[in-house]
């Protein structure tokens, strides 16, 4: 297998405030609204993330990699969002991450290093 793209999807059950709560955790209004029930975000070179109008949903975890986990900590701390002080990951020396949940329970990882 060979993979060139990913996409990642998330359902929402109340899709105007999940739009708006990731465009404020990603920092920037979606950058396409392709059809009325999805937004979407390009995240990285072949990197695709989505929110959907989709009642239905089910759990999900989106784990995202970035250069300075302390700068992105202070900011959602200041838009009121509970994010954890990072943690240690047993095994990978370099690597830090602070989970949580966003409005609708699903994980957010942020990882930094690796």
């Amino acid at each position: 297998m060979n993979v060139t793209d990913i996409f990642v999807s998330i359902n929402a059950r109340d899709f105007d405030a999940q739009t708006a709560w990731w465009a404020m955790l990603i920092g920037r209004d979606p950058d396409r609204k392709p059809m009325p029930s999805c937004r979407e975000w390009d995240l990285a070179p072949s990197v695709l993330f989505q929110v959907l109008d989709a009642p239905g949903n089910g759990f999900t975890e989106v784990s995202l990699r970035i250069d300075d986990l302390a700068t992105e900590i202070a900011r959602l701390r200041r838009a009121n969002i509970d994010v954890p002080d990072p943690e240690k990951v047993e095994g990978f020396e370099s690597l830090r991450w602070s989970a949580f949940i966003d409005p609708e329970g699903n994980k957010v990882n942020l990882l930094e290093g690796g």
